[in-house]
C-alpha cells in the first residue's frame, strides 16, 4: 500500500500517532480535525511501557523522555490516613524489566511532539475545521464529506475520532456510548501553591475508598500536580472532558479524605476545575467496513483505571502503520489489523472495568497486593507494538 492515499479522521493522540506512523513509512497521509485549532485538553496522561515502546519504534523515545516523568515510587493509599497500602516500584524497574519507562506527562506536551514530527515528513497534511458528515465507499476509493461542503477521495480511511465517533456511527451504526457509572473531576495544580506537607515520596498515588478513588501525579518536572477524582453514581452524567465545575463541589465529594488530597483540590484555579461522565461501549469484534476501520476509543473505549486509554491508541497506531506498509489491499489490512488487536482490546476493556470496581468497591482497611491485580500482573507491559507479530 506504499504511496496510497490514507485519511485519518481525528487529530488527538491516537490520530496523530497514526499519521506519524504512516508518514514515516512514506504514505500520502491526510489528517482531519473538526476543531478550529490543533489542541489538547489540559490534563495529565500515563504512558505505560507498552506504549513507550511504540513511541520508541517511531524514534520519539528521547522526545518523550524530555517531557515525561518516570516516577520511581508509586502506590495505592488509604483515603483517610494516607497510609501506603500497596507500594509500587517503577521508574528504572520498568526499563530493566520491560525495556521502556512508564511516563506521566501533560497531554498537550505529547500532542505537540507528535504534531512537530508529522510536519517534518508531511507538512501540509493537517486539515482543521473539518467536521465529517458522510462516507461513501466504492470499489475504487472512499469519499469523505464534510460539513464545510468539502469532499476528498482516499484509498483507505482510519477513524480515530473518539468515543462519540462519527466514523463508527456511519460504518457500524451501533448504539450510542453508555454511562459507565462514574463521574470524574480533574484539575491541574501548580505545586508552588502547595505546602511541604502536600508532597511525599510517591510521585504518583491513588487514594481508595468505598465508592471513590482520587489519583494524583506530578508532571512537567514536578511543577504541576495532575489529579482526577472518581465517584460511583447511578445518576446520568454529561459526557465531555471540559464541563466546568466548582472546586467546592469536589471538596465536598472528598471531604473525608486526608489533608493532602483536600489541599490539592483546594488549590485548583476556579476556572480550571472540570468534570466529565465516563462513558463506554460494549466490545465488538468487527471494527471495519471494506475500506474504513477504527482506532483508539472509536474502536474500544476504555474506562480510565489502568492508564491504558491513550496507550491502546498508540499501540493501534503503530500496529496499523506496520500492517498498511506491508499489505497489498484494504481487505488484507483489515483482516490483519483486527486479528492483531481485537482480542487484546477486549481483554484490556474488561480488566480496566474490573480495576475500577476494585478501587471503588474495596474496603481500604482490607485491600492487599493480592487484590490489586494491576497491569504488571496481567502482563500488559510485555507487549511491543513495534515488534509483535502482525
Amino acid at each position: 500500500m506504499n504511496k496510497k492515499r490514507i485519511a485519518v479522521v481525528g487529530a488527538g493522540i491516537g490520530g496523530m500517532t497514526t499519521a506519524v506512523a504512516l508518514s514515516q513509512k512514506g504514505m500520502d497521509v491526510t489528517i482531519f480535525e473538526q476543531a478550529p485549532t490543533l489542541s489538547e485538553v489540559g490534563a495529565g496522561l500515563t504512558i505505560t511501557p507498552n506504549a513507550t515502546k511504540g513511541l520508541m519504534y517511531l524514534n520519539l523515545g528521547k522526545e518523550i523522555e524530555k517531557i515525561g516523568m518516570a516516577h520511581e515510587h508509586q502506590g495505592v493509599r488509604h483515603y483517610k490516613t494516607g497510609e501506603m497500602i500497596v507500594p509500587l516500584h517503577r521508574g528504572k524497574k520498568m526499563l530493566e524489566q520491560y525495556g521502556a519507562y512508564q511516563f506521566q506527562l501533560h497531554r498537550a506536551d505529547i500532542h505537540d511532539v507528535l504534531i512537530k514530527e508529522l510536519k517534518k515528513n508531511s507538512p501540509d497534511s493537517i486539515f482543521v475545521n473539518h467536521q465529517l458528515c458522510g462516507i461513501e465507499e466504492t470499489s475504487e476509493s472512499v469519499e469523505l464529506k464534510f460539513t464545510n461542503n468539502k469532499k476528498y477521495e482516499f484509498d483507505f480511511v482510519i477513524g480515530a475520532d473518539g468515543n462519540k465517533s462519527t466514523v463508527r456511527n456511519i460504518i457500524i451504526g451501533d448504539d450510542d456510548p453508555e454511562f459507565a457509572g462514574y463521574v470524574a473531576w480533574r484539575g491541574l495544580v501548580a505545586t508552588k501553591d502547595l505546602s511541604e506537607g502536600d508532597f511525599d515520596e510517591c510521585g504518583s498515588s491513588a487514594f481508595i475508598s468505598p465508592g471513590r478513588v482520587f489519583t494524583r501525579y506530578l508532571v512537567r518536572n514536578g511543577d504541576i500536580y495532575n489529579y482526577v477524582g472518581f465517584l460511583t453514581t447511578d445518576e446520568w452524567a454529561e459526557e465531555g472532558w471540559s464541563i466546568p465545575s466548582k472546586v467546592e463541589t469536589v471538596l465536598n465529594v472528598f471531604s473525608d479524605y486526608n489533608q493532602q488530597v483536600k489541599n490539592i483540590i483546594a488549590a485548583t484555579p476556579p476556572d480550571r476545575c472540570y468534570k466529565w461522565g465516563i462513558f463506554t461501549r460494549k466490545p465488538i469484534n468487527k471494527w471495519s467496513s471494506e475500506k474504513v476501520t477504527l482506532l483508539g476509543d472509536a474502536a474500544h473505549p476504555v474506562v480510565p483505571f489502568m492508564g491504558q486509554g491513550a496507550t491502546m491508541a498508540i499501540e493501534d497506531a503503530v500496529v496499523i502503520g506496520r500492517i498498511i506498509d506491508d499489505s497489498s489491499s484494504p481487505s488484507e489490512i483489515i483482516n490483519r489489523y483486527e486479528s492483531a488487536r481485537v482480542e487484546r482490546a477486549h481483554f484490556i476493556m474488561e480488566h480496566s472495568k474490573k480495576a475500577g470496581e476494585r478501587f471503588t468497591g474495596a474496603n481500604p482497611d482490607k485491600y492487599t497486593k493480592e487484590d490489586h491485580m494491576n497491569e504488571e500482573e496481567l502482563g500488559l507491559f510485555n507487549y511491543d507494538p513495534g515488534s509483535v507479530i502482525v
